[in-house]
């Protein structure tokens, strides 16, 4: 077995008051053979890294456990209808499923009149928060009960006003699921391809702008496609780089959850998401005190929910929360004090597993890296690239790999491996020539590293320098890359070789000056 048992992974995400449930539970209606369970329960719990060899061994004298396999088995089902029964009515999703189920056990007793009563409260719940998937069970229940009677007492008005509101939640789940569809397709691009789509991308990302149901004033029927069109179109503006929009989509998101979160699936987790990127949005167009306010906020929003986070939005907190603090603290200057929150980040990366996608462990550890080689410890930073570039799966997120071979490539500059840098140009080019370049910023580099190579040091190194800050001053000027800055700020690294000052120095200065409106000092020349 595997050390990510599937029944290990559910008995360590449990709760203490679930595995106190479950014993109970258990105890309960198990009454033949639930010690057993109990104590198969108890020691795959107690293990911090699940051990099949050490559990047979200590099972190996019960005959009951010479099966171990269909002992798991049991075990997972029953762990499941403990869960199940104790997190009952816990939202409303749970409540109408439920009562869709005692709608059914009702009907298949007979009892047509109380299947009927409950039927009628199960689709007026469904209504009041908008929930079509639930109103089309209730509407095959509603069939079957007038069939039941061979359709007697039913008037031809009733049938016709019941295939008007069945059709009208068809046509509201369609135009959700519809617009689910938009923003897998939208999402997909933003995370494989960044802040700079290719020509293919960008054409795509036009014909997605173009469907009816991302226009201005679509008519939309229900508040989760209203949430979709706008989250939609945030994510659509912020693929091309237009941050105005992008905000302006994001607060219509906003406005949507805390008014209509009732008719919400998981509207905290929603809201969360859209202050996080509210956050980030405004920091990447300089509205530095709104960002910060923002943070608060978002870091307050755990503590006004009704009830506690379950694992599912622990995780993203982790992930969101790590990420905004990060991108505060590297806007600030503050490397150090980030580079000082990689050993949250290890424990956060290490309790959560695969729980976190492929793209955002990489983020976070390319924001990591550029923390530690930031605050001048370019070993490091040159750890954390390592593992980012490792990660399986990362060369599909064009954006985020790319970012990381960059900073790799400037890491080894600081750190002199001029043998190892050499290299790494040679094998960086050709892997570019045969996939193509996406990203002109990594040839002004790679041009940069191999002038320290052929040079050991020197007057001509500051020349360097500066004349790499010059290029990619010029080329981001007029480019659509300079959006990558905001992740990985090359220019600011570039002009501190100029100047022969820190990155942290300057990045403080940057972000005081921008606080207060002033305008940044030119570079300078190094003495």
């Amino acid at each position: 077995m595997p050390s990510d048992d599937h029944v290990f992974r559910l008995i360590r995400s449990m709760s203490p008051a679930e595995k106190r449930h479950f014993k109970l539970y258990t105890s309960r209606h198990l009454l033949a053979g639930h010690s057993k369970l109990h104590a198969l329960f108890d020691a795959i719990g107690s293990m911090s890294r699940y051990d099949e060899v050490a559990l047979r061994h200590r099972f190996a004298g019960d005959a009951s456990m010479k099966r171990l396999p269909i002992a798991k088995r049991r075990l997972y089902e029953a762990v499941l209808e403990s869960l199940d029964a104790f997190h009952a009515g816990s939202s409303v999703d749970d409540r109408l499923r439920r009562m869709l189920h005692q709608t059914e056990i009702l009907f298949g007793k007979a009892l047509y009149a109380d299947a009927s009563k409950l039927l009628r409260s199960a689709r007026a719940l469904a209504g009041t928060h908008q929930r079509p998937a639930m109103l089309l069970q209730a509407a095959e229940w509603e069939r079957r009960i007038m069939e039941r009677s061979n359709y007697a007492g039913i008037s031809d008005a009733q049938l016709a006003e019941r295939a008007r509101r069945v059709a009208a939640v068809a046509d509201e789940w369609k135009e959700a699921d519809a617009l689910w569809s938009l923003k897998g397709d939208s999402f997909r691009l933003l995370f494989h391809s960044g802040q700079n789509p290719g020509r293919r991308e960008l054409e795509r990302m036009r014909s997605l702008e173009n469907h009816p149901l991302l226009a201005n004033g679509a008519a939309l029927h229900g508040a989760y496609a209203r949430f979709l069109h706008h989250h939609v179109r945030s994510a659509l503006a912020f693929a091309r780089n237009d941050l105005h929009t992008c905000e302006d989509q994001l607060k219509c998101c906003a406005r949507i959850v805390e008014g209509e979160g009732d008719r919400l699936s998981d509207s905290a987790a929603l809201l969360l998401g859209v202050m996080g990127n509210l956050a980030h949005v405004r920091m990447r167009a300089g509205r530095h005190q709104e960002a910060l306010d923002d943070f608060r906020k978002f870091r307050q929003l755990p503590l006004m929910m009704k009830q506690a986070p379950n694992p599912d939005l622990e995780m993203k907190l982790f992930v969101m929360g790590f990420s905004l603090e990060l991108s505060v603290l590297s806007a600030q200057g503050e490397f150090a004090k980030a580079m000082a929150r990689a050993e949250g980040l290890e424990a956060g990366l290490e309790r959560h597993g695969r729980q976190v996608s492929t793209v955002r462990r990489a983020e976070l550890m390319l924001q990591t890296a550029y923390a530690c080689f930031g605050a001048g410890h370019p070993g490091q930073a040159l750890r954390w690239c390592n593992r980012l570039l490792s990660e399986g799966g990362i060369e599909a997120f064009t954006e985020v790999h790319a970012l990381g071979r960059m900073l790799n490539l400037a890491v080894l500059v600081e750190l002199g491996r001029t043998d190892h840098l050499a290299y790494v140009v040679r094998n960086t080019r050709r892997q570019l020539q045969r996939k193509g370049q996406p990203f002109a910023m990594e040839s002004l580099l790679l041009g940069h590293a191999l002038d320290l190579v052929k040079d050991a040091g020197g007057k001509a190194k500051g020349d360097s320098w500066r004349l790499l800050h010059a290029d990619l001053a010029a080329h981001f000027a007029k480019g659509p890359e300079a959006a990558l800055l905001d992740q990985v700020d090359f220019l600011l690294w570039a002009q501190a070789g100029a100047e022969g000052r820190t990155m942290e120095e300057l990045a403080r200065e940057r972000w005081q000056a921008r606080l207060k409106g002033q305008r940044l000092p030119k570079p300078k020349q190094a003495a």
